[in-house]
């Protein structure tokens, strides 16, 4: 792929991202409110929040032109938000077969952790070293 392409596909990422987030954000204090106890609804206010949090910063890294990494944070919130999400439905429904991933939630959060330091080291090189094409073009 290339990295134009890659750009748009990550940006695209981001705004559905916020997208969902303000939605998740939205159904949980007006559907949620007195549905979940509180320890849930914290639960389910941190997942919504990651959604946002890392939109936006999949918005504002994409726009730089240096995608390295970010399909880790991708992928990392998914699996953070959306396991802590399937935990609470399980929860509220009694799902019990849903507990299984609940070990899933702490590899979401290291697998953004992993994605944001394969972006951020790209910019503690030296100007110019192991650069792409693209951003050469740019520098001169």
């Amino acid at each position: 792929m290339m990295e134009g392409e890659a750009q748009r596909n990550h940006l695209l990422t981001a705004g559905i991202l916020l997208v969902i987030g303000i939605a998740a954000g939205a159904f949980g204090a007006h559907a949620l409110e007195g549905v979940l106890d509180d320890r849930g609804m914290v639960s389910y206010e941190t997942a919504s929040r990651y959604v946002l949090v890392m939109g936006a910063a999949l918005m504002g890294a994409s726009a730089t032109g240096h995608v390295r990494g970010l399909v880790w944070v991708e992928v990392g919130v998914a699996l953070f938000s959306l396991s802590i999400f399937a935990l609470l439905a399980g929860r509220l429904s009694g799902w019990t077969w849903v507990g299984w991933v609940g070990p899933v939630t702490p590899l979401g959060g290291l697998s953004m952790m992993a994605g944001w330091v394969l972006w951020s080291l790209h910019w503690i090189r030296p100007s110019g070293q192991n650069r792409g094409k693209s951003e050469e073009k740019s520098d001169g």
